[in-house]
């Protein structure tokens, strides 16, 4: 009875001491960004060279980079994001000497994401282009710069 008592004991204190372990490591893999991490490139349209775009990336430990161009040059913002189920909010760190932009909100569309809220004063009367998912960053850079 003592030899089963203390076997049971022992299988006891090795799952207490394995368990916690291995539960923090699985969950530390996994973050509450995995649905919509990646990066989200606008396309011209058809028949277009060249128009507004918009390029979005998200990272899985919670970082956005979003590069926008209304048609009147390039700016690149970088923020942080949140998944709040059916939106991505990203908000803007503040560059210095300037107040951070507004934060913009993006709802899932047809492979991709489109803005549903943004800084018209940067925007104007042009809605930005709805975006696809798209390459990982290295991926983009390769099939960019090719013969």
């Amino acid at each position: 009875m003592r030899i089963k008592s203390f076997c049971m004991l022992c299988v006891f204190l090795a799952c207490a001491l394995v368990l916690p372990p291995a539960l923090a490591s699985s969950s530390d893999s996994t973050t509450n960004h995995s649905r919509f991490a990646g990066v989200y490139l606008s396309r011209p349209r058809a028949g277009a060279k060249a128009g507004p775009s918009m390029n979005l990336s998200l990272g899985p430990d919670g970082t956005a980079t979003v590069t926008e161009d209304p048609g009147d040059g390039a700016t690149t913002l970088f923020g942080h994001w949140v998944d709040s189920g059916s939106q991505v909010t990203v908000t803007f760190d503040a560059m210095e000497g300037r107040p951070s932009e507004p934060p913009m909100v993006f709802e899932p569309g047809h492979d991709g994401l489109q803005a549903v809220t943004w800084n018209h004063a940067s925007w104007g009367n042009v809605d930005p282009p709805p975006m696809k998912k798209g390459f990982k960053v290295k991926q983009l850079y390769w099939l960019t710069t090719g013969p």
